[in-house]
């Protein structure tokens, strides 16, 4: 087995080196066409464009440059008012709407509060209804005990 392996490795390093490695050698030898009419960055080009050649830089005169559009600027002003009137509005609603969920919880929270308490009257009447009927079965049961206690003694 291992020298099936060695062969194997043997046989691949051959190929490579014999076959494959020549032919990217030959094809890397062929020279690519080279632009001779170009020229470097150190090289001056010499143009007759003034525009493209390093120079004096044309710019555009002060007043063309500060052209205001008066009405732009009117109609970016109301937009603006009204986005902020808009902004002022809805931060309105918002504070409207939180103290009117402040007030209903609240409200709720004072609801919760007497029904728990008025459940634990409830409860406290129950249980000392309970034991006041259980107090009365005892008498009860007493009182029909002493009548059949009666009642046998005087037959």
């Amino acid at each position: 087995m291992n020298d099936l392996l060695f062969y194997a490795l043997l046989i691949a390093l051959l190929y490579y080196f014999f076959y494959y490695l020549p032919q990217q050698k030959k094809l890397n030898a062929e020279p690519l066409p080279l632009k001779h009419n170009q020229a470097t960055q150190t090289e001056e080009t010499i143009s007759n464009d003034t525009f493209n050649y390093p120079g004096a830089i044309q710019c555009p005169s002060p007043s063309s440059q500060f052209e205001v559009d008066l009405t732009q600027i009117k109609q970016l002003e109301k937009d603006l008012q009204q986005k902020e009137r808009t902004i002022i509005g809805l931060n309105n609603s918002y504070h409207k709407l939180e103290t009117k969920s402040k007030k209903e919880l609240n409200n709720l929270q004072t609801q919760i509060n007497t029904l728990t308490h008025q459940l634990q009257s409830l409860k406290t009447n129950q249980n000392k209804e309970e034991k006041e009927t259980k107090e009365i079965e005892k008498v009860i049961d007493s009182l029909l005990k002493n009548i059949q206690e009666l009642n046998n003694s005087l037959e």
